[in-house]
């Protein structure tokens, strides 16, 4: 039977069910593996992160009334599946920030994203399943809104995930250059901060996220952050090992009152070895890639080629 507006009550009862498991095993997920956590360990977190504020309110922000605006018309959805623990919306907005989305509305937008597209798939199978001359039954609606909703609500997550691995790559990939370059400006006379300042003017064609965070970190010591909380700082911004240690390395230097230039030459050193056996283990990686597009396109041909006159001649001579 049809609805009036030509939609199958099978679709119908379909895609809200599995609206409503998808979400019910999100939350039981999170009510599962969610806990409190120690405040000692909290305390100690704050006591040793030189009171650095994690949240990203003090990136720089970019269209703020865009935001603003698409915040506003998705703060209702994000309120349905806000994280009540402080602990995982904290993990969230370190992943946006890891993202380079650092505006005080983004977590509200993810959320809201989040909830809005399951609703708008529901909306797109109707309207499939309306223009279908035969509805589909209810156990094979159940099971493709359920996939499809699942997908559309993890969609946000997948999106992050590459945005932040496609981020990281940039920095990782642009810091031995980086780093010779600022050897160069040290060695020349020019101080730590005043070398900062002229190689993220220099990159900002070539690698503009590292040059920005670069110029951040340069504003934050100009506003009176410690050198070693401004480095610090910009290794939890970005998420890349490299610039962990190279903030740890510029630390050490500050306190042992050891040669800069020198340290600069050696960590610069480090990560174009590092970079270089990246690219080594992706070419290794090459032949293993190739082996499933061996067996399934090329391994078949090759076998009609070479067997296939042969069959064809022994099933000639056994019909005859």
């Amino acid at each position: 039977m049809q609805l009036p507006a030509g939609i199958s009550p099978t679709m119908l009862v379909a895609a809200v069910g599995g609206f409503v498991a998808v979400i019910a095993i999100v939350f039981a997920a999170r009510a599962l593996l969610g806990g409190k956590r120690d405040e000692v360990i909290e305390r100690l977190e704050r006591a040793t992160s030189g009171g650095m504020d994690m949240a990203g309110g003090d990136a720089v922000r970019e269209k703020p009334r865009t935001f603003a605006a698409l915040a506003g018309f998705l703060k209702p959805f994000a309120r349905l599946v806000k994280p009540s623990e402080g602990e995982e919306l904290s993990r969230i907005q370190q992943k946006l920030i890891h993202g380079g989305f650092r505006n005080e509305n983004a977590i509200e937008i993810l959320l809201g994203v989040k909830l809005l597209l399951p609703l708008v798939v529901i909306i797109i199978l109707w309207q499939i399943d309306s223009h279908r001359e035969t509805p589909l039954e209810l156990p094979p609606a159940i099971a493709i809104a359920f996939i499809f909703i699942a997908l559309a609500f993890f969609l946000p997550n997948m999106w992050l995930g590459s945005k932040i691995t496609q981020r990281k790559q940039f920095i990782e990939e642009a810091l031995p250059d980086s780093m010779d370059l600022l050897v160069t400006c040290v060695e020349a006379g020019l101080s730590l901060d005043a070398a900062m300042a002229r190689v993220s003017q220099e990159l900002e064609l070539v690698a503009p996220i590292l040059a920005q965070e670069m110029k951040q970190t340069l504003l934050e010591i100009q506003a009176g952050v410690r050198r070693s909380d401004a480095f610090h700082r910009l290794s939890h911004r970005t998420g890349v090992e490299d610039l962990r240690t190279l903030s740890a390395m510029i630390i050490q230097t500050e306190m042992f009152g050891t040669s800069v230039s020198r340290a600069l030459r050696v960590h610069g050193e480090g990560m174009r070895t590092k970079r270089m056996q990246r690219a080594e283990e992706r070419a290794a990686m090459a032949s293993v890639k190739m082996t499933v597009p061996l067996i399934m396109c090329i391994l078949p041909s090759l076998f009609a080629v070479v067997i296939g006159p042969a069959v064809a001649m022994i099933s000639k001579k056994m019909g005859q």
